[in-house]
C-alpha cells in the first residue's frame, strides 16, 4: 500500500484526507501537524466573545482519525527526499511515496522596540483566543496594530463587548489590499461612526511598558495611546524554513509549484498558506492567504495522487468580511489591483436596491466590476452592501471571471427576483455594472 505523508494540520491537509477516503484506492495517510488542536484561524476573531466555547472555535482531531487517517502531534524537523522519508523532533521517522507539504503561514512579527510585552497577542491560535477572551473581561482600552481584514473584525468585536477600540494602519485607509479606496472609506467611516478610532498613514514606533506589561503604543508623530492590551494583525508569511531546507524550490510568495501543485522534487507537493500562488487572471504570483485556496490547491494534490492528472489554474481570491451593519468582499482584481499589473480595463458600477422599493428594510447594493477592454472579460469585482448575502455576491463574480464571462454576457444573464429577496425585475446589479461599463468603452 502507497504511503501519504502531509505536514501541517490546517484546511489543505484535511481536504487531501477527505478526498483520499472517498476515494476507492487504499493509501497509508499519515498527517503530522505541530499543534495539539488547532484554532480555525478565520473564526478567532469571532471566538473572543464567551458565548459559546472556545473549542467550537478549533478543528476537532477526529476531522483527520474519522477518515482513515494517523495523526501525529510533532514537529518535522527534516526530509529526506532521497530516501523519501521526514523525521520529527522526538525521533519518529515516517517514509513516503507521496508527501504533502501544507505548513501554512506564520504571523509577521514587526520589529518594534518592546513588542515582547505581555498583553500583546496575535490572532492565530487557541491561545491567542483565549488570551483575548481574558483581556475583554479584564481590561477597557485595546489598540489593533493593522487594518486588514482580521484587525478589522477583532476591532468591531472588541467594540461590542464595550473595549475602547484604535486601529492603527500605515496604509491611508484600511483593508487596502481587497477593496479600492471609496469602497474602503466607506467602511472605515461606518467603523468610526460605531465609535472605534481609526489612526491612518500611521506607524507604531514602539510600545511602552509598565510592570511587564504594555500601558501605550508610540506613533510615528510622538503621540501615545494609553491601552490595557495590544492586538497584532499585520499579516503573514509563508512558513517555507522546512522545504528551504529540504533543497526544494521557493520564492517571497512560498513554496513554487508547477501547475499540478507539483514541487520542483517528484512526489512532493504544496499547498495553502505555505504554497506560492498564482492569479487565475494574470498567471502572476499574487498572495492569497485564505483557507478557500488551500481547499481549491488540495484538491487539485488529491486528484494527482489519485492518478486523475489535474492542473490548478490559479487562485481568484474571492473573499468576504463584515463591519458592523456592512458586508463586503471582492474577487478577482480590483480596480487598483489591475491598475498595478498595467492591464487596460475599464469599470462598471451600479447602485441597485436589495428589495423592492415598498419593502420595509430596503438598503442598496454597491457593485464595482473590472473588465479587460480588449476581451471584455470579467477579471474582478467588489460588492458592498448591508446584510449577509455579499458572499453570494462574490461567489457570483468569481464564477463569472472562471467562467471567462464577458460584458455581453452579464448583460444577457437570467436572474431571480422577488419583492423581500431581490430588486425589482428590470433591475440587477451586475446588469447595471455591465452597463456602465458598456457606455464607457
Amino acid at each position: 500500500m502507497k504511503k501519504i505523508v502531509i505536514i501541517g494540520g490546517g484546511p489543505a491537509g484535511r481536504l487531501i484526507v477527505h478526498a483520499i477516503h472517498k476515494s476507492h484506492q487504499k493509501f497509508d495517510i499519515t498527517l503530522i501537524k505541530d499543534e495539539e488542536i488547532n484554532a480555525n484561524r478565520c473564526a478567532v476573531p469571532y471566538g473572543i466573545s464567551d458565548n459559546k466555547p472556545v473549542d467550537k472555535f478549533c478543528i476537532p482531531n477526529t476531522l483527520v482519525t474519522d477518515f482513515g487517517a494517523k495523526l501525529v502531534i510533532d514537529y518535522v524537523a527534516s526530509i529526506d527526499k532521497d530516501e523519501q522519508s521526514v523525521k520529527t523532533t522526538t525521533g519518529q521517522k515516517f517514509s513516503y511515496d507521496y508527501l504533502v507539504i501544507a505548513t501554512g503561514s506564520q504571523p509577521l512579527i514587526p520589529p518594534i522596540p518592546n513588542i515582547d510585552l505581555k498583553n500583546i497577542v496575535n490572532v492565530r491560535s487557541k491561545t491567542d483566543m483565549e488570551q483575548m477572551r481574558e483581556f475583554a473581561k479584564q481590561y477597557k482600552k485595546c489598540v489593533v496594530v493593522g487594518g486588514g481584514y482580521i484587525g478589522i473584525e477583532v476591532a468591531v468585536v472588541m467594540k461590542k463587548l464595550g473595549i475602547e477600540v484604535s486601529v492603527v494602519e500605515m496604509q491611508p485607509h484600511v483593508l487596502q489590499t481587497t477593496m479600492d479606496n471609496d469602497f474602503a472609506e466607506t467602511i472605515e467611516a461606518h467603523i468610526i461612526d460605531n465609535g472605534v478610532r481609526v489612526f491612518n498613514n500611521t506607524q507604531v514606533t514602539a510600545f511602552e511598558g509598565r510592570d511587564g506589561n504594555v500601558s501605550g503604543v508610540v506613533l510615528d508623530n510622538g503621540d501615545v495611546l494609553p491601552t490595557d492590551f495590544v492586538i497584532v494583525s499585520v499579516g503573514v508569511k509563508p512558513n517555507i524554513s522546512l522545504a528551504e531546507k529540504t533543497g526544494i524550490a521557493t520564492s517571497r510568495f512560498g513554496i513554487v509549484t508547477n501547475e499540478y501543485m507539483e514541487t520542483n522534487i517528484k512526489n512532493i507537493y504544496s499547498a495553502g498558506d505555505c504554497a506560492e500562488k498564482k492569479s487565475f487572471v494574470t498567471g502572476n504570483p499574487t498572495l492569497g492567504e485564505f483557507g478557500t485556496n488551500a481547499v481549491f490547491m488540495a484538491k487539485t494534490i488529491a486528484a494527482n495522487i489519485l492518478g486523475d492528472q489535474t492542473a490548478f489554474p490559479g487562485i481568484i481570491n474571492a473573499n468576504a468580511s463584515s463591519a458592523f451593519a456592512y458586508t463586503f468582499g471582492s474577487a478577482g482584481l480590483i480596480a487598483k489591483a489591475a491598475e498595478r499589473e498595467g492591464l487596460d480595463y475599464v469599470i462598471g458600477e451600479s447602485e441597485v436596491m436589495d428589495m423592492y422599493p415598498m419593502m420595509d428594510g430596503m438598503s442598496m447594493i454597491h457593485t464595482k466590476l473590472v473588465f479587460d477592454k480588449g476581451s471584455r472579460k470579467l477579471i474582478g469585482g467588489s460588492v458592498l452592501r448591508k446584510g449577509h448575502c455579499v458572499a453570494a455576491n462574490v461567489d457570483f463574480i468569481s464564477f463569472a471571471i472562471q467562467m471567462g464571462a464577458t460584458i455581453e454576457d452579464i448583460l444577457k444573464y437570467q436572474y431571480a427576483t422577488h419583492p423581500e429577496l431581490a430588486a425589482k425585475p428590470s433591475d440587477n446589479t451586475y446588469m447595471f455594472a455591465a452597463q456602465d461599463a458598456l457606455k464607457k468603452l
